[in-house]
């Protein structure tokens, strides 16, 4: 039961009760002669006015007047949209000037003027995150435009370590046979490509040191560049990753993978056998649960994993990571352990040719070699025309429990990891892949075993990226804080957060980077600029518009039993005037006859 039914009730019985009380009075009086019908019918006719008016004192009715329905120009919105069918429009900041419309700061103000509203009508590309928790209020239609042509999705990499390679994603809408291109900071290529059939792309790209840095991407159709946006990615400042390079003989790929792999930033530890007990390398470490415990991650051949199989298995249940090679064609024996390990080696065996993709570009090669110097040019490591000696196992790597992570251009699986108690273990089919960085290829060298060692590490502690798109002017939430979290903005002011339920709102003024400080801990977040990402931000709102409007069935009840009542001073004026009366007439003696007395004789 609610209040208000609840005080209906006792006035209800307060009234009963009264009128009980006067019809008791009228027939005691009516005996001696002195009720007069007139007083009790005006008694009793007060009675229910003054409940009725204490109610309505009380819980004052809703207002009837006005408008029941608004339209809601946002962004987007056809300047030739005017009023009609008696609907006032309402400019949201965002919304073009359009005559006859009426300026509203957000859509919870429009609502607190027109308090009789019940359902609005959305124009243009959709309510932003600033007024959709007002919409849920009403009842809301929404018509939703076409797709702007652009880009509608971007993802960009959640964070790098210093030295490592990235992939940013993205949609495009409406734009056939458009070339997407990724500019470095210093503003060269750093990779291009095409659209699939459904609009998605990835790129890659490489970055140096660590910090906060903001590629570029570019979307052209014929020569001509249709939009352009900011792709923030930030270099984390982790330790050295330490690496175990495991071989059974000394090779040339050994010598390569240190090499690479001390350029990738991972602390580097090699361990060679050259027989009759000798062993080459850096200084010996002890290859058992202690020694293997001080390393993230292992390399090892075909040749070191017979001897090391126990230690090695034992050492990724408690979350080493290790990668598994062949030197050449393996045995029965070592292709039953690799297949124990939940690795489905299926296929012929032996060795078979590897399908080397294209070749990048000679701008895209000349930004992945780096600057380059007088002793060691960028044109002695561009792409020769004579391709590389690689070749694989004619055994493919998968399975159920396993994930598939690199492939040739032919669409053979290369590599595949799956985990293994608290650690991950890695299986790379090809066969020589040193000779890559011989002949121009060394970033698909890198790409390959930097896929292959991040799968397959064990994760370091180090500062995470806010996830998620921010624009300048808008509204976003951050999270899992506290009391004490502050956010230095692009320009270096410091914002304290007032947290509700773990979440603080935040305005961002400006594009660039912030700094979410929790504590000790440091959280990035980009922001992009108020006028980027145009079809994106558009093609977000749509999204929301359409959850929104499928949950809106019941907002009309909603709104009449939350919508704004009427004054209340009018109700308390006509209670306390009607009560007066009331006890005026109580206490009077109109409508009183006298007492009859008997005549002495």
């Amino acid at each position: 039961m609610t209040v208000e039914w609840a005080v209906a009730l006792i006035l209800g019985l307060a009234t009963l009760l009264a009128w009980v009380r006067l019809w008791l009075w009228h027939s005691r009086a009516a005996a001696t002669g002195q009720a007069a019908s007139v007083r009790l019918a005006l008694l009793m006719l007060l009675q229910p006015v003054v409940s009725v008016l204490l109610y309505c004192a009380l819980f004052p009715p809703m207002m009837n007047g006005g408008a029941t329905s608004l339209r809601i120009a946002t962004a987007g919105t056809s300047r030739l949209a005017v009023a009609a069918d008696g609907a006032p429009l309402i400019l949201l900041p965002e919304a073009p000037a359009i005559g006859g419309g009426e300026a509203a700061p957000d859509l919870a103000t429009a609502l607190r003027r027109h308090p009789g509203v019940t359902a609005i009508h959305v124009l243009g590309d959709g309510l932003g995150p600033r007024d959709v928790d007002a919409a849920r209020q009403v009842s809301v239609r929404f018509d939703p435009p076409p797709l702007r042509a652009g880009i509608v999705d971007l993802a960009p990499p959640p964070g790098v370590a210093a030295g490592g390679r990235f992939m940013v994603g993205g949609t495009l809408a409406g734009l056939d046979n458009a070339t997407i291109e990724l500019i470095d900071p210093a503003g060269r290529l750093t990779d291009s490509g095409a659209a699939d059939r459904d609009g998605h792309f990835r790129l890659a790209g490489t970055v140096r040191a660590a910090g906060a840095v903001r590629f570029t991407l570019r979307v052209r159709k014929d020569k001509r560049l249709i939009e352009q946006a900011d792709v923030p990615v930030w270099v984390t400042e982790s330790a050295r990753p330490k690496l175990l390079i495991l071989a059974g003989a000394p090779g040339p790929e050994v010598k390569y993978l240190r090499r690479w792999a001390s350029d990738a930033g991972f602390d580097v530890t090699t361990q060679m056998s050259a027989g009759g007990g000798i062993a080459l390398g850096d200084a010996p470490v002890a290859l058992d649960a202690a020694g293997l415990r001080r390393f993230d991650v292992a390399i090892v051949d075909d040749r070191a994993w017979a001897g090391m199989r126990g230690p090695l298995i034992a050492a990724v249940r408690g979350g080493l990571g290790l990668v598994l090679r062949a030197g050449g064609a393996i045995d029965g024996a070592t292709r039953s352990q690799w297949q124990a390990l939940g690795f489905g080696l299926s296929g012929p065996g032996g060795l078979m040719p590897l399908a080397l993709p294209k070749a990048a570009e000679e701008a895209v090669a000349r930004t992945r070699h780096g600057i380059g110097s007088d002793d060691a040019p960028v044109d002695m490591a561009l792409p020769e025309d004579i391709a590389p000696d690689v070749s694989r196992l004619g055994l493919t790597p998968g399975d159920d429990g396993a994930v598939p992570l690199l492939e040739d251009a032919g669409g053979a699986t290369l590599g595949a990891w799956r985990a293994i108690g608290l650690g991950r273990v890695a299986l790379f089919t090809g066969i020589d892949s040193y000779a890559l960085t011989l002949t121009g290829r060394r970033d698909l060298y890198g790409d390959w075993w930097q896929a292959l060692l991040t799968a397959v590490a064990r994760p370091a502690p180090s500062s995470q990226i806010v996830p998620g798109i921010a624009w300048a002017d808008e509204r976003m939430a951050l999270c899992d804080i506290g009391s004490d979290a502050v956010v230095e903005t692009a320009d270096g002011v410091w914002t304290k957060l007032v947290p509700v339920a773990g979440c603080g709102g935040f305005w961002p003024a400006k594009a660039g980077w912030h700094r979410l400080r929790v504590k000790e801990d440091i959280r990035p977040f980009h922001v992009q600029a108020r006028d980027a990402l145009p079809a994106m931000r558009a093609a977000r709102d749509r999204q929301a518009m359409a959850m929104l409007s499928a949950t809106s069935r019941d907002a009309p009840t909603m709104a009449i039993a939350t919508g704004s009542s009427g004054s209340a001073w009018p109700f308390w004026v006509g209670w306390l005037a009607a009560s007066a009366l009331l006890w005026w007439l109580e206490r009077s003696r109109i409508g009183r006859h006298a007492a009859l007395h008997p005549v002495r004789q």
